[in-house]
């Protein structure tokens, strides 16, 4: 694996998550003076021989994968910049539970087996929202559904302002190295915080009281 500058890491982590294309990728690559000093010759030629266009992505992040990027690192960046939005962004809850759901879930393997399913993330990614779902307010409220559907937004605050503690915590541990996760799709985890994340028994949210 080559070693590079955690700024150019960055730009690879970027192109690997979806938030830049391409041909934004070769722009920088080929701008990157320092880079061809941090990779071998041969990776360095295989990297700007690629064609950038977005029919040859797969080929290409399993190249990045394979050749300069840890999958653990990439991971590890991944879930910091989802945690970091999650604890700014109350107003989408809803949609980062479900995000970390899925993470907690890993995914699959042709073998049948999961990587990097983080089972750390069981209290945020096992708290569904079901009363915010469209069929069960329907049956419930009937056509008053859509003003109760409103009300259970308004509370997204209530119930973020409990989340964050859960949120900064693993966010803290990822930091220090309590919570390491490794390229080959698994992690390490403290027995301290295994035991304060990994319970079977989920963290309950309270409930608003409105009036």
């Amino acid at each position: 694996m080559s070693i590079i500058s955690d700024n150019n890491k960055i730009q690879f982590y970027k192109y690997l998550n979806g938030d830049i294309s391409g041909r934004d990728l070769e722009d920088f690559i080929y701008k990157q003076s320092d880079l061809e000093q941090q990779l071998d010759n041969k990776t360095y030629f295989d990297l700007i021989s690629f064609n950038y266009k977005d029919k040859n992505r797969n080929r290409l992040q399993d190249f990045l994968l394979g050749q300069i990027i840890d999958e653990g690192q990439f991971e590890t960046w991944k879930l910091k910049k989802t945690l970091n939005a999650f604890l700014a962004d109350s107003k989408r809850l809803d949609t980062y539970l479900v995000k970390f759901y899925h993470l907690y879930c890993g995914t699959y393997q042709e073998n049948g087996q999961r990587k990097f399913a983080f089972k750390f993330l069981g209290h945020l990614g096992l708290n569904n929202f079901w009363w915010l779902n469209e069929g069960y307010l329907t049956m419930t409220f009937g056509e008053n559904w859509k003003i109760e559907y409103e009300k259970s937004i308004a509370d997204f605050e209530f119930y973020h302002k409990q989340f964050q503690p859960i949120a900064d915590s693993i966010l803290t541990a990822l930091e220090d190295n309590r919570i390491q996760i490794l390229s080959n799709g698994t992690y390490f985890i403290t027995d301290d915080l295994k035991y304060e994340l990994e319970s079977d028994e989920i963290f309950k949210l309270e409930q608003p009281v409105r009036k």
